[in-house]
């Protein structure tokens, strides 16, 4: 029970401090021709070639603050040309000089926490080729695609402070872009600008249903249906170059006593054989369509290490970053995107597949990639779970069609798993989606069904229908769950099964002269099990405010829930002794059914969330599972100087049991992390982390000391040199060195 207290404790938090997803209907926003630049524009932020000129962007209106659903207050003017090379984009920011925010000195560290500009491009005008690239005041780059977590090529920025704010230049070679086939384009493109010293964003093509952000999350590619209409782009593939392949080799050494131990898939440091050697490679079919193949592959996660205890005010979201699975993973995941991704609202959503589940592996290879509409990816990967002596050999594909404008689409994605041991595990989901663009009316239906020697009685489903109206200042949104009892693909994530009802939610949002922006959700769901005994029902109120004094109100408000176990008889035919009890199912034999509380009040209050100097505190309490829990927790960062960002956690948690007369347990989390930006593309890293106090909670005590070193090389070319991991439970004696020689495309195009 203790496992499942534990599991639901982190969705219920999860869902406290998250934003809720919301569906969105589109509305028709306006076109632009852009201008071909009449010569190369050079690298000079003062914006001094009289050629910028052709190139700025009309306005549908002003600039739109989303953080206060309002006219932004400091003017912005972008730019954009483009020739057969290149893009090039510009921006004047104007703002008084000493609210100007600029603390990073490395690229693609900190993101969010500085000022900045930049410009998103959608080459497949659908959504599903999306890029945003942003610059700082100091210049320091940063990029995101929506088709891979890696995405690092090379491009160009520069910027400089003037008298009444600060000017930045761009310049983006085409080739790192996947463009279509065809003379003439039509992309949609967004500009945006963060303000980090208090915390908003602004938008050039702005739709009321646009969401906010926190800092690093924002912009999103969620909004991409809102851009506006870029046309009379004429490419020459001559020019820019055909897309080129990549390969990706890296070396691998490694020092330390625990230089064998690393992290498999259900988190547990085993040993394992150190791959000295491997390779990931990219081969371009079309130019929007790419072979992906890995031999070898590294399972150190020396990147991720980075990423994980690199100073940040929240934790990361686990997402894909192994080269091979993070390539076109959206593809993959044809129904977890931005737009509907299958879940009860009172959980996160459930894959048919999620990487993150997949342990070190052997070799894989994937086509990937956009035709017209359409969105594909089918890949096949092999290997060998350490921790159960599993053989696998599995295949996953997904599809899409979606409209440009949004108004309807249909997907399928599915899982072919063949295990030795576990067994064969085949899944299917197809689906569709339809929304007026009047009424903001959105509906939505989505089914899959799973066979095979993995489900215990055979056959599973699971099918997910909602209708909803979304306005700019409300959202309604009803439907019905069902979940089979076992429903769990072997190489997806499911929540929980054997649940069956309706489910629902309002939101208000809006601001207020005191208020930047508030948020209202209430939610709620009841869904049954084949016993016909309610297996779980939640009831969420949750609001969220941003004051113009820099205090937030981060989700106070209340998950109130309650969660059936029932027990687990070794022998068949429900016979034998009772091994275990589960919350997952109780099918078939539903013996000793228990019901527990799991409420949570929670007081979370932000001061300064967005900017460089955040402070968050937060209070939970209430029944949970078995225990009656209080939870604390305070999180802060801050640059010390021009080159060192320091943050700090402190977390405890108070459990007492519901019944008995046993013993308050307590246990509490100390966390200290220091970046330092070497240079441009270079930086340093170390964490501490220590835990102490005994008792049922699911994290070890221990203590934890870890480092990470990144550079990157003007070649391209990486350098990894980490000790220890900040994912295991005490410090390992373990030293990496990698090296990773790049050929080709740079990383993630």
């Amino acid at each position: 029970m203790r496992k499942a207290t534990g599991l639901v404790l982190g969705l219920i938090v999860g869902i406290s401090f998250s934003p809720i997803p919301l569906y969105a209907a589109v509305t028709q926003k306006f076109s632009f021709p852009v201008a071909r630049a009449a010569h190369p524009l050079s690298l000079d932020p003062g914006l001094s070639d009289p050629g910028w000129g052709a190139g700025q962007v009309p306005s549908n209106g002003p600039w739109e603050n989303v953080t206060t659903r309002s006219p932004a207050t400091n003017q912005t003017t972008a730019y954009l040309l483009y020739d057969d090379r290149f893009l090039y984009v510009a921006f004047k920011a104007r703002q008084p000089p000493g609210t100007i925010v600029a603390t990073q000195t490395t690229n693609d560290v900190g993101f969010g926490v500085d000022d900045f500009v930049g410009i998103g491009v959608d080459t497949s005008g659908a959504g599903s080729q999306a890029y945003y690239f942003e610059t700082t005041p100091h210049g320091v780059r940063y990029q995101q695609a929506a088709e891979n977590t890696r995405y690092r090529p090379r491009w160009q920025a520069a910027a400089v402070n003037v008298p009444d704010g600060w000017n930045a230049v761009m310049i983006v070679p085409l080739d790192v872009l996947k463009i279509r086939s065809g003379a003439f384009q039509t992309w949609r493109v967004q500009f945006v600008r963060a303000l980090a010293g208090n915390a908003e964003h602004y938008v050039w093509s702005y739709d009321g249903l646009m969401q906010d952000a926190a800092a690093g999350t924002w912009p999103t590619f969620a909004d991409t249906r809102w851009w506006a209409s870029a046309s009379g782009i004429t490419t020459n593939s001559s020019g820019r170059g055909r897309p080129r392949g990549r390969a990706d080799i890296f070396g691998l050494a490694s020092i330390g006593e625990d230089r064998n131990l690393f992290q498999q898939a259900n988190g547990q440091f085993l040993p394992m054989k150190v791959r000295p050697l491997g390779i990931d490679l990219s081969y371009p079919l079309t130019p929007t369509m790419s072979f992906v193949g890995t031999i070898a592959p590294d399972f150190s996660n020396v990147e991720i290490d980075q990423q994980t205890i690199a100073p940040q005010e929240f934790a990361r979201q686990l997402v894909e970053y192994r080269p091979f699975f993070a390539q076109g993973a959206n593809f993959i995941n044809a129904n977890s995107g931005p737009r509907s991704p299958t879940s009860a609202i009172s959980t996160v959503p459930d894959y048919v597949f999620y990487s993150p589940q997949i342990g070190p592996f052997d070799r894989g290879a994937k086509v990937e990639g956009t035709f017209g509409d359409q969105s594909l990816g089918v890949l096949s990967f092999r290997g060998f779970d350490q921790t159960t002596g599993n053989t696998f050999d599995d295949q996953a594909y997904g599809y899409e069609h979606a409209l440009q404008d949004g108004t309807f689409l249909y997907w399928s994605d599915g899982v072919l798993a063949h295990h030795s041991i576990a067994g064969d595990d085949t899944t299917i989901e197809a689906g569709m989606e339809g929304r007026n663009l009047r009424s903001g009316l959105v509906w939505f239906v989505d089914h899959s069904f799973e066979n095979g020697s993995w489900v215990p009685q055979g056959h599973a489903d699971l099918t997910d229908v909602f209708v909803d109206v979304h306005k700019p200042n409300f959202e309604i949104n009803a439907g019905y769950f069902d979940v089979s009892p076992n429903y769990n693909p072997i190489d997806g994530f499911t929540v929980n099964s054997d649940i069956r009802g309706l489910q629902g939610f309002v939101n208000f949002v809006g601001s207020t002269a005191g208020v930047k922006n508030y948020g209202l959700f209430i939610g709620g769901d009841r869904f049954v099990d084949q016993s016909g005994a309610v297996h779980q029902a939640d009831t969420q109120v949750f609001l969220n405010a941003t004051f113009k004094n820099g205090f937030s109100l981060d989700g106070v408000g209340a998950a109130i829930g309650q969660l059936r176990s029932y027990d687990v008889p070794a022998g068949p035919d429900c016979s034998g002794p009772i091994v275990s009890q589960s919350s997952f199912t109780g099918y078939p034999c539903y013996l000793g059914g228990t019901t527990q509380p799991f409420n949570l009040s929670s007081i979370p209050v932000g001061y300064r969330d967005g900017t460089p100097t955040p402070v968050d505190v937060n209070y939970s309490w209430g029944p949970f599972g078995t225990n009656y829990i209080h939870l604390f927790t305070v999180t802060t960062s801050r640059p010390i100087g021009r080159r060192m960002t320091l943050g700090l956690e402190y977390d405890g948690t108070y459990e007492r049991p519901l019944t008995g007369a046993q013993p308050l347990d307590s246990q509490w989390l100390r966390r200290i992390s220091v970046g330092y930006n070497l240079s441009a593309e270079s930086s340093i890293t170390i964490g501490y982390r220590s835990i102490n106090g005994l008792g049922g909670f699911a994290t070890q005590p221990g203590s934890n000391f870890a480092i990470a070193f990144h550079d990157r090389f003007r070649s391209g070319n990486e350098l990894y040199v980490n000790f220890g991991s900040p994912a295991a439970n005490t410090t390992l004696n373990r030293l990496i060195v990698k090296f990773v020689f790049h050929a080709g495309a740079d990383e993630g195009t």
